[in-house]
């Protein structure tokens, strides 16, 4: 499963980038915060995929996020890596 699949107003669990990112581009997504075993909340994804993470808002291109694998999901938008 990718961050692609996720429901709106569901958790994600990060997982690893696949093959399809470039290394350049993980080295950014690293740098924004979005690191394994993150626990980020899917907020849309039209017209592009955006996900919270603690305080951010991160916008991906939804082949972007098709790239991102998750470990595990949940239903909830509260942010989980504060507790």
């Amino acid at each position: 499963m990718t961050l692609a699949d996720v429901p709106p107003g569901w958790q994600a669990k990060i997982g690893r980038f696949l093959e399809g990112i470039p290394p350049e581009k993980r080295v950014q997504l690293l740098s924004y915060g979005l690191v394994p075993n993150l626990w980020v909340c899917v907020v849309q994804h039209s017209p592009v995929t955006v996900v919270r993470l603690d305080n951010t808002e991160l916008a991906l291109e939804m082949e972007l996020a098709g790239e991102i694998q998750v470990l595990s999901i949940r239903e909830g938008l509260e942010d989980e890596n504060s507790q």
